[in-house]
């Protein structure tokens, strides 16, 4: 199984294929919704982080560099977060 992105190995020692592959999913549709940002920051090639909820099940947690005009700090693409 080649790995695609930086958190599946994590996932996968901790979580098993299972829960990974349901990470795969869900990142997969994130980038299909991004598929016209390439930004790392903001668009698709934000990868998340896996983050725990209290339950014990993973989902991915992506954060962006928005700043208070809602706008990605690195690219300028207009994200409509807004830091308040």
């Amino acid at each position: 199984m080649t790995l695609q992105y930086k958190w599946e190995k994590e996932s996968l020692e901790k979580y098993g294929e299972e829960a990974t592959l349901l990470l795969i999913e869900d990142q997969k549709k994130y980038e299909e919704q991004k598929k016209d940002n390439s930004c790392d920051h903001c668009g698709k090639g934000n990868q998340g982080a896996i983050i725990e909820m209290s339950n014990g099940k993973p989902f991915l947690m992506r954060y962006g560099m928005w700043s208070s005009s809602g706008r990605c700090s690195y690219c300028g693409e207009y994200t409509g977060r807004r830091i308040k």
